[in-house]
């Protein structure tokens, strides 16, 4: 039998594992939203967080939603996402904002996580 395991930080979180209700904050009534969980390093998101702020309508209109925990100490900036029921679909790690996933391709995973879900 195959298990999902549940992790206790979206740090350590992999590819399959379910995080915790308190990792993903606020959820919306309906709770079809998918998430995007960014978890920033050192060094400076504020591009990068622009950009996906600007991009929330279009997140929306698939039920995405782009969420921020506190930063670490870590070297590597961490997006998770999530599907609805708290699963990792994909982690991306990189110390270079500019190689985490696009808003275009964050769009594109909340179209699909929209429709498989």
């Amino acid at each position: 039998m195959y298990a999902i395991s549940t992790v206790a930080a979206p740090r350590g979180a992999r590819v399959g594992d379910r995080l915790r209700t308190a990792d993903l904050g606020r959820r919306p009534v309906r709770r079809l939203a998918a998430t995007a969980l960014l978890v920033p390093g050192r060094g400076g998101l504020d591009a990068y967080r622009a950009s996906l702020d600007s991009a929330a309508d279009d997140f929306a209109a698939w039920d995405g939603v782009v969420v921020t925990i506190e930063a670490g100490d870590e070297a590597t900036h961490r997006l998770l996402i999530v599907d609805r029921y708290r699963q990792v679909y994909a982690v991306y790690d990189s110390a270079d904002p500019d190689r985490l996933p696009s808003t275009h391709e964050l769009e594109e995973w909340f179209r699909f996580l929209a429709t498989a879900c």
